[in-house]
């Protein structure tokens, strides 16, 4: 359990208004909006681990940073972000293969695995602090023009899950020219997909209805930028 301290409480309540209000935000991560209203009035003292390291620390890690000016993003990922989305697990360095977005674009899921697709062709490595446990690949990300991603963004991503409820997945739909990275929802029949930065307008169908419209999916960890010019991350 994460307990909800004044600087989350106070964190939570900037991200409630800017992403449009209590019951916004409680769509956004997949909750009532009593659930949010009881964490922010002090009424309920604690989130379940899986739904603050899954849904709500990625919402509200922007508002922790600024709240935060004397510390750096790793010193708050370290104090709040619990391991978040189980990428941290183990704090090992693992060499991760990179694939560029176009030839992941090529990965047929009913001829092989993923891993063996990315091994052939890998176009080189990153390090990830990661699970060493679990299986993973990244994915260099190339269409960034209008997207949430700058350019030499790399997505750490899981090759032996499946994107759970309310999770970030990278996907690829039938027909479609280049990958997406959307948090994906399930209820009942209904698929939805909410873009990562939520400028863009999500997806929803019934997928026992539309079968094929989503080629293949994978869960998404992490990203890691780099700076091309120099290298930095």
């Amino acid at each position: 359990m994460r307990l909800i301290d004044g600087m989350i409480r106070r964190s939570l309540a900037e991200a409630v208004e800017k992403k449009g209000g209590l019951l916004a935000f409680s769509r956004r991560i997949g909750v009532a909006h009593s659930t949010v209203l009881f964490w922010l009035n002090g009424k309920t003292r604690s989130i379940s681990s899986d739904l603050w390291r899954g849904r709500v620390y990625p919402e509200i890690e922007p508002y922790l940073v600024r709240n935060l000016p004397a510390m750096e993003l790793n010193m708050v990922r370290e104090k709040y972000s619990d391991c978040l989305n189980g990428v941290f697990a183990e704090k090992r360095l693992v060499s991760v293969p990179v694939i560029r977005e176009g030839d992941m674009m090529l990965y047929d899921a009913a001829v092989e695995t993923v891993e063996a697709f990315t091994a052939k062709f890998a176009v080189g490595n990153a390090a990830f602090v990661c699970d060493a446990g679990k299986k993973h690949f990244a994915v260099r990300l190339e269409c960034c023009a209008g997207s949430f991603y700058p350019p030499g963004t790399i997505l750490l991503c899981i090759a032996d899950e499946r994107v759970r409820n309310g999770e970030f997945a990278v996907l690829r739909m039938n027909g479609a020219d280049k990958l997406d990275v959307c948090r994906f929802f399930c209820e009942g029949e209904f698929v939805s997909l909410v873009p990562i930065a939520g400028a863009e307008r999500g997806v929803e169908w019934n997928f026992r209805k539309d079968r094929g419209r989503m080629e293949w999916m994978f869960p998404a960890v992490w990203m890691k930028v780099i700076c091309a010019e120099n290298g930095r991350k």
